[in-house]
């Protein structure tokens, strides 16, 4: 019998060269606030949209979530463009104004998603807010929106108009993770996010003919897990795209 320890070590190099990582880095993106020298609120986002969202890395929320999309109040004034430092009386909130099936943002408590008409804390400026915007239920592909405008509490401009912001679920490229159980067992798990993925095992790591396990899984938070005897032959798995 393999030792568990080398079964891990040979486990991750067959996934490293099957292509199979657990996804890439996404940057910080930006919606800027300010004003116009007309005293208007003012957004100003430069990054590409859908915005693609990863899939969630945030304990009891599914599907696909990122917190890198935050509104910042400009620290610059810029005459060129009519775009100026906020007043720090002013104390803003954004308002969801309408969400496609699907989408969803949680609230400023942490504690659900956001109803339509609902307010999110902003807050005066100078500000760095992050909302945590979901997608739930979505095809990879697939774009889904949201419509919110920005409201100051204290009057002191007025609220914007309308914008969109609009997001797609990004590729999941899943790994397995391995844990040893106890001297007999190990249990592997990846994320119930791999839709279409599908289980496979083989005695080589070069084998060609690779069999799918039909053990069903269980669900553990947001994890599939699955236990596997370490008793046995060795084994190689794999996650296979359907």
């Amino acid at each position: 019998m393999r030792s568990l320890r080398s079964l891990v070590g040979l486990t991750v190099a067959l996934f490293t060269a099957a292509g199979v990582s657990s996804g890439l880095a996404h940057e910080e993106q930006e919606i800027l606030v300010g004003r116009t020298a007309a005293g208007e609120l003012k957004v100003d986002s430069d990054f590409a949209q859908p915005v693609e969202l990863p899939g969630s890395i945030f304990s009891g929320i599914s599907g696909y979530a990122t917190g890198e999309l935050a509104f910042h109040s400009t620290l610059l004034d810029d005459a060129a463009i009519d775009f100026f430092q906020l007043s720090a009386a002013a104390d803003l909130r954004f308002v969801l104004l309408a969400k496609e099936p699907g989408m969803e943002v949680w609230n400023d408590t942490g504690s659900g998603y956001m109803a339509t008409n609902d307010l999110f804390y902003i807050g005066p400026a100078p500000f760095d807010t992050h909302p945590i915007w979901n997608l739930v239920n979505g095809a990879s592909g697939s774009v889904y929106s949201i419509s919110l405008k920005l409201r100051d509490l204290n009057g002191v401009y007025p609220d914007t108009a309308p914008f969109v912001l609009s997001f797609t679920a990004g590729q999941v490229l899943p790994r397995i993770n391995i844990a040893r159980m106890d001297p007999l067992h190990a249990t592997l798990s990846w994320t119930t996010n791999a839709v279409g993925w599908e289980l496979q095992s083989a005695a080589a790591g070069a084998a060609t003919n690779w069999v799918t396990v039909t053990n069903g899984p269980g669900i553990t938070c947001s994890n599939y897990s699955l236990s596997i005897s370490t008793a046995d032959t060795q084994q190689f798995f794999r996650l296979h795209k359907q």
